[in-house]
């Protein structure tokens, strides 16, 4: 039976396992069902709030709505204008970069050695491979950490020439043995150092067993018969010795190519077997351990393939009256299977190059259009350095506006992802000393280690060696500036360093060494030596490794630039190429130099300033042929 009641009736349940508990219901008078009158909340407890359709009644009120509507626009538009802020100033405000990776090749300086003539170890009269081990110590000190040797192979001692080659793989006797070479690469690598051969891959010697293979008459159909270039009729074509290219062989009754002397038989690189032989002569070097090569005389590895004559050339200004400037050689130097050859080469030195990278330079004759290919051509990797020697012809001084055409034009031409490299001083070249006075030198190499690129000096050039004179000689060749290391004040000049020669010299030595020699020189803070040895340590800075270079001043008697990268020092490298006392004022001429700054290094002849000076980069003076490096630390750039 139900009770009825204005509040609630309850249905009890007979059993609690089958049947669930009835929800309460409320009945009026006439049965039927009705809501429940909320209760009167007793005095003290706490208010309920609405329930959820009163809330949602009031909550859809146009004020409410509009004021939701409101609160959420302005969220969205605040963090829309977040994003738009966050966005601008990823956009304008600079990049932190990258640095750049670099090889050691790219970080270190290249010291380049004429064996015969460096260091004597057993009294011959002819430098050797341990004369040279004896030296690293100094190669080292003075801020040099890779050796670059003239040819070092077996070669035909009846020419005055060591690119006579007879053996591409045997020691040349009078520079010791094969022990010796592996003695002076281990030593070289025990110092971190790395060591760089010379290849020449354009011709050999006459006394080459290839060549004898070659030119042997009975045999024309030998496997040796095209390995040199050979033909009936000879063309015009002129050797750089100004001779007739072409020579007759009494046993081939043939002409045979010589772009060089005729005991030097130019090799057909257009033969497969050719290449082979010169790829095994890589592999076998690289095998020892050596960190790579420099191939000489490149631009002349190929010919044409039809032998056309040479057409006269078209430069009516040259100064030149030797009948090789007759012609222009387009016939006979830098024909594109020659980049060929070298990305082949390229291709197979990367094979060796696991531990440690190895690489390729080339020297290279003519303009920047002549050079820049090396590098790279139709999309394929060349040398690593395409030598640069577009300055060792210079004779006169070449002032601040010669100087920035020299180092600017590199730069700016350079391919992508490549790296410049400023020759100082070559075997074939008047040597430096010969050249200029002490201080425009000293002017020249602080602009040419500061900037980005590999230096290479010529051996004696850290104490200003000048040319040999030889004129009194019976050399077939000019050989003046590849006169005897002066590296003490004794018989010939500390040449042979066990003690005094049993035999002559190969070179007369000129006495020079008595006034200027590496150990007299090394003891002044003040000798050029030592301004060398500042320079490499400054040059070794994360700055000057990585860093952007961009000029600063630059006219008729200021070289000027900013080395520079972010969070790293800035450095302000100033050059008076003038003879004439100059003031400039350098704050304005660059973004990133803050007025003041700290004296880093000067070119030490007689500058007013000296290292750790404060200095007020507002006013600079420097006299004639003066320059100087300052830095400051890095600041951030504002928006």
């Amino acid at each position: 039976m139900s009770i009825y009641s204005g509040r609630s009736s309850t249905r009890s349940k007979p059993d609690a396992d089958t049947f669930e508990k009835e929800e309460q219901s409320t009945y009026d008078d006439n049965y039927g069902a009705v809501e429940e009158p909320p209760e009167t909340p007793a005095l003290g407890s706490p208010f309920r709030g609405m329930e959820k359709e009163e809330l949602l009644r009031h909550s859809s009120k146009p004020f409410w709505w509009r004021l939701r509507v409101m609160c959420i626009s302005v969220v969205l538009l605040g963090w829309l204008a977040l994003l738009i802020t966050v966005v601008a100033l990823v956009l304008i405000y600079p990049r932190c970069r990258d640095q750049d990776m670099r090889s050691w090749w790219q970080n270190e300086t290249i010291y380049r050695v004429y064996v015969p003539s460096f260091s004597d170890s057993d009294g011959d009269g002819i430098g050797d491979l341990k004369g040279v081990e004896s030296h690293l110590d100094h190669i080292r000190n003075i801020g040099a950490h890779t050796v670059s040797l003239s040819p070092i192979y077996k070669f035909d001692h009846d020419v005055d020439s060591d690119f006579n080659i007879i053996d591409h793989m045997t020691i040349e006797k009078s520079y010791g043995n094969m022990s010796d070479f592996e003695s002076l690469l281990k030593a070289v690598h025990e110092r971190g150092m790395h060591l760089v051969l010379d290849f020449i891959p354009n011709h050999t010697s006459d006394k080459h067993q290839w060549f004898i293979n070659s030119s042997t008459s009975s045999d024309r159909d030998n496997d040796y018969r095209n390995f040199y270039l050979w033909t009936d009729i000879p063309t015009n074509w002129r050797s750089v010795y100004d001779n007739s290219s072409w020579t007759n062989s009494s046993q081939r009754n043939q002409n045979y190519l010589h772009q060089f002397l005729p005991s030097q038989p130019d090799l057909n690189l257009r033969s497969s077997q050719v290449q082979e032989k010169l790829e095994d002569i890589l592999r076998f070097w690289l095998s020892k351990g050596v960190d790579g090569f420099y191939i000489r005389n490149s631009g002349y590895m190929f010919e044409d393939y039809d032998l056309r004559d040479e057409k006269k050339s078209g430069d009516t200004n040259s100064t030149d009256t030797t009948e090789y400037s007759y012609y222009d050689h387009i016939m006979t130097y830098g024909l594109p299977e020659v980049y060929d050859m070298l990305s082949r080469w390229r291709t197979l030195v990367e094979e060796y190059s696991n531990t440690t990278e190895r690489i390729l330079m080339a020297d290279v004759r003519g303009g920047l259009d002549k050079v820049m290919p090396y590098y790279g051509h139709y999309d394929r990797d060349g040398v690593h350095i395409a030598l640069n020697e577009v300055f060792l012809p210079e004779h006169d001084i070449c002032g601040a506006p010669c100087v920035r055409k020299y180092i600017t034009d590199w730069l700016s031409q350079l391919p992508d992802h490549q790296w410049a490299n400023w020759v100082i001083g070559a075997d074939d070249s008047d040597r430096l000393g010969s050249r200029f006075n002490e201080s425009y030198i000293r002017a020249f190499l602080m602009t040419v280690l500061l900037v980005p690129g590999t230096p290479i000096i010529y051996y004696g050039d850290e104490i200003l060696m000048t040319n040999t004179d030889i004129s009194s000689e019976p050399w077939e060749r000019e050989q003046s500036m590849r006169g005897l290391m002066q590296w003490e004040n004794t018989t010939d000049g500390g040449f042979c360093s066990a003690g005094s020669c049993t035999k002559p010299p190969w070179l007369p030595s000129d006495g020079k060494f008595r006034t200027n020699n590496v150990k007299d020189n090394i003891k002044s803070a003040e000798s050029v030596i030592n301004y060398l040895r500042n320079l490499t340590t400054l040059r070794r800075e994360l700055t000057f490794l990585v860093g952007e270079f961009t000029t600063a001043i630059t006219d008729d008697s200021i070289f000027s630039y900013v080395r520079e990268f972010d969070g790293l020092t800035g450095y302000l490298v100033i050059i008076n190429f003038s003879h004439e006392e100059q003031t400039r004022d350098y704050y304005t001429s660059h973004g990133s130099i803050e007025k003041a700054a700290t004296v880093e290094l000067t070119t030490g002849n007689d500058v007013s300033y000296y290292p750790e000076d404060d200095i007020d980069t507002r006013s600079i003076t420097l006299g004639g042929y003066q320059g100087i490096v300052v830095s400051w630390d890095y600041v951030a750039k504002e928006l």
